[in-house]
């Protein structure tokens, strides 16, 4: 059997759906040796809601074995899921949940024989806090992360490149992780807009709700989430998926996207632009065969 691969999950997950969708997705790859799960933008008045959402979410798919660690509290931002996981006791989590996420973060890859690839899907707030404390990370992990826009955006009818939430929430935060010395992988908006899953491959994902806890588990916080967004077409399709990219990449690599390398920079305003002096940056920009994401996701949840 192939050795798995050590990753940490970065995640402001209790904002967009589609954040607990790749948590489902990575708690179905065996591939991945899921070492700890941190989350991004806590605040306001539950310091751990989004820690919270994880553990439950961990729970009710019958998986054990993953610590969590609460990330850096940061203020206005607060989640429009924690009402779903406010009945869940953490105490209850039978794995490790550390208040200090970040110093968790930094214990675990540096403790790591292996590099530990930190999957990040949400803004580089933890990250960023990370290299403060400990600058060596860059030479134990990689970075896999959602976030930029290299040639098109959320457009349908225009190609056009578009400032990125994940960058633009926290541009200091992105700055600084391109400044260290790791290597950096991103699945911008051109592989990640519209990934949206339908068809037979949702309804197979339906039909398992009784059958597969984590799917179970991921459909009831998409009940809630479809709820408090006054959403219609829950029985046809998803929303867009953007952060399962990363979780696909992570095992896959780049068999099913087209690559580029670019130097890029964050400007003011959140574009990840081309730079004769910017850094290197892994980027996947094309997929060659959607299908072939959406077949994985379904068969993994599914099966």
């Amino acid at each position: 059997m192939k050795k798995k691969i050590p990753v940490i999950l970065d995640t402001d997950i209790g904002g967009d759906i589609d954040d607990s969708w790749a948590l489902a997705l990575l708690l179905a790859c065996p591939e991945l040796d899921t070492k700890l799960v941190v989350t991004a933008l806590e605040g306001g008045e539950d310091p751990i809601a989004r820690a919270r959402i994880v553990a439950k979410q961990i729970a009710a798919s019958e998986m054990s074995g993953i610590p969590i660690g609460a990330g850096k509290a940061v203020e206005p931002y607060s989640t429009t899921m924690g009402d779903w996981a406010a009945d869940y006791d953490i105490s209850s989590y039978p794995d490790p949940v550390y208040t200090d996420g970040i110093q968790a973060m930094i214990d675990t890859v540096m403790a790591s024989e292996e590099k530990v690839t930190i999957i990040c899907i949400g803004p580089l707030t933890n990250i960023a806090e990370a290299l403060k404390r400990e600058p060596k990370i860059a030479e134990k992990a990689s970075i896999l992360a959602v976030m930029g826009s290299i040639y098109n955006g959320h457009s349908l009818d225009v190609i056009a490149k578009c400032s990125d939430y994940n960058v633009r929430a926290d541009i200091p935060a992105a700055r600084a992780v391109f400044a260290a010395p790791w290597d950096i992988t991103i699945a911008p908006l051109d592989i990640t807009a519209h990934l949206v899953v339908g068809d037979d491959n949702y309804q197979r994902i339906l039909y398992s709700r009784d059958k597969k806890s984590v799917v179970r588990a991921v459909l009831s916080a998409f009940d809630r989430w479809m709820e408090v967004h006054n959403c219609t077409y829950y029985k046809t399709h998803t929303t867009s998926l953007y952060d399962t990219a990363a979780i696909y990449m992570a095992v896959t690599g780049d068999y099913n996207v087209i690559m580029e390398d670019h130097l890029l920079t964050i400007d003011d305003g959140g574009y990840t632009n081309d730079d004769p002096e910017g850094r290197l940056v892994h980027c996947a920009v094309y997929w060659k065969y959607k299908d072939v994401f959406y077949k994985f996701l379904t068969d993994r949840l599914c099966n």
